[in-house]
């Protein structure tokens, strides 16, 4: 089931995603190299059950894979873009996810009270710490893909639990790192 709801999510990004400008990838083995098999690779880490929120959604990576990976889960997608946003409603209809979509920017947002955070794409992991701090329930976690030359942060109100590497294929180049906070 949860190949069938990936392979869905894949089919309807490639569909809209001209229209949507969700990706320049028409490819779908190519799509779940890039943005499936990360998104899939941070699970290890984020727990069965509690609120989700993915900052910066998008196209709905990593927070849809992840949804679909722990059906347990509720989902809070936050993504600016009117149109994105409606893609987003669009997908949980579709896949039949738990979710809520919120189409605003994160920080006009009253308190989300989440227990896990997530983003793609992260350049400044203190920043965005920094905006998931007002969202959180004590002992959230935020579980984030940084650049592997990125140098860990302090950030008011969180604790480094740790870094991981993840090989997402057969090959030394594609690696990615996990950082794990947790909010004091």
């Amino acid at each position: 089931m949860q190949a069938d709801l990936c392979k869905a999510f894949v089919s309807e990004v490639l569909k809209f995603r001209k229209a949507l400008n969700l990706t320049s990838i028409s490819d779908a083995d190519i799509f779940n190299t890039r943005f499936i098999m990360p998104s899939l690779a941070l699970s290890s880490w984020v727990p069965d059950q509690g609120r989700l929120l993915d900052v910066g959604s998008g196209m709905g990576v990593p927070g849809i894979p992840l949804l679909i990976a722990k059906q347990g889960l509720t989902g809070v997608l936050v993504e600016r873009r009117k149109k994105r946003a409606e893609f987003l409603r669009h997908i949980i209809r579709t896949l039949g996810l738990t979710a809520e979509v919120y189409d605003a920017d994160i920080n006009a947002l009253p308190s989300l009270h989440v227990d896990i955070c997530v983003a793609r794409a992260v350049a400044d992991e203190a920043r965005l710490l920094d905006m998931c701090g007002r969202h959180v329930a004590p002992g959230a976690i935020a579980v984030l893909p940084v650049p592997r030359s990125h140098r860990s942060v302090q950030a008011d109100g969180w604790t480094m639990l740790g870094e991981h590497s993840v090989c997402l294929d057969d090959s030394e180049e594609n690696i990615q790192c996990v950082r794990c906070y947790q909010h004091r």
